[in-house]
């Protein structure tokens, strides 16, 4: 009887093995239910949203508030959580009329809720409309596309209700940014506070971002300065960090007003699509280009699916991400758009 006892214990030793909450098991899941579904949810925020309002300071307070939501079975949850305007351009009252949000979740009541596992979100709100809220969102999930070194997203209907006032504000489009301490999590990395230069990090995961941000039209990025990018070391630190952008409009593909400089025409306007990234040779550009022309379809009917835009600015949009794919398809154009503001080692270290 006794070889009858191998099979046994090599069984349990495995689901022992398997059942272990070991570190993979931990990143892949920290299973945040919150990004795990397309479907736009309609939430009630609640706070003194005057006092939010009039403090925009250098370092604004939290302020209590509730958010509320229903369940799939129509049950009420209401969490306790705290409100803070956040931002450096946007929580300027002259430049946006309401402020982006950062939510602050109290653990032990988001068990088992759609919050399950998050302490602390960025919320992105209608600065001014909320189609350029809902063209930012889409941003984020085309970048999604890209790798998976990105942001989650999860756009919302938010009622927003002022209890300084005990006012209904106004019901706008939202979306909730997923933690970047989460983002590297899931990707087996932690958040690196160092100097570094683009020639330091993982180039395939630069060239895509870099090109990515000249396909939107977005030059306020800056590796070394952490202007708009995190640093994700791996766990593995043989590796090289990756880049993680994040705020994305002040983009041409959005276009917002409050960008741009008063009275100034469109037409005068310094262009945006500029190529911020390194020097890389033609064999390289050309891979990356035919990566991003496989993505062309998906790109183009994430933007024709999002109804909450007008149909006239989901084919604006289309075509302004259509002028990417005519520049990498003419050699001249190629050289001006690319090669002409690209910096090698020595340009780059001569602007530092």
């Amino acid at each position: 009887m006794p070889h009858l006892w191998k099979p046994l214990i090599v069984w349990i030793f495995l689901c022992v093995i398997i059942l272990l909450p070991g570190r993979n098991a931990s990143a892949a899941g920290i299973v945040d239910t919150l990004f795990q579904s397309e479907r736009i949810i309609e939430m009630e925020l609640r706070s003194d949203f005057s006092a939010i309002q009039e403090d925009r300071a250098e370092e604004p307070e939290n302020h209590d508030g509730e958010l509320i939501y229903l369940t799939n079975k129509s049950d009420t949850v209401r969490l306790s959580v705290l409100v803070m305007a956040r931002g450096n351009f946007r929580r300027d009252p002259l430049n946006c009329s309401f402020p982006p949000i950062m939510v602050n979740f109290k653990k032990k009541e988001v068990e088992n809720t759609l919050f399950d596992n998050q302490n602390k979100l960025k919320l992105v709100t209608p600065c001014q409309t909320e189609e350029d809220v809902l063209e930012e969102y889409l941003i984020y999930k085309m970048y999604n596309l890209v790798t998976d070194i990105s942001h989650r997203v999860r756009l919302v209907k938010m009622f927003y209700f002022d209890t300084g006032r005990n006012k209904r504000l106004f019901e706008r489009y939202s979306f909730f940014i997923e933690d970047e301490d989460h983002v590297a999590e899931r990707n087996d990395c932690f958040e690196k506070d160092k100097f570094i230069t683009p020639f330091d990090m993982d180039q395939d995961n630069v060239k895509k971002m870099s090109v990515f941000q000249y396909m939107i039209g977005n030059k306020d990025w800056y590796i070394t300065s952490r202007h708009n990018i995190k640093i994700l070391q791996p766990l593995d630190t043989t590796k090289v960090p990756y880049a993680l952008p994040y705020d994305f409009d002040f983009s041409a593909f959005i276009n917002a007003d409050y960008t741009k400089p008063k009275g100034v025409p469109d037409e005068m306007l310094e262009n945006r699509r500029v190529y911020k990234g390194l020097c890389y040779s033609r064999e390289e550009f050309y891979e990356i280009f035919e990566f991003y022309r496989g993505l062309r379809p998906q790109f183009d009917a994430l933007i024709m699916q999002m109804d909450g835009i007008s149909k006239y600015s989901r084919k604006l949009a289309v075509r302004y991400i259509g002028y990417f794919y005519n520049v990498i398809e003419d050699d001249a154009l190629i050289e001006k758009e690319f090669y002409g503001t690209c910096n090698t080692r020595k340009d780059y270290f001569k602007f530092e």
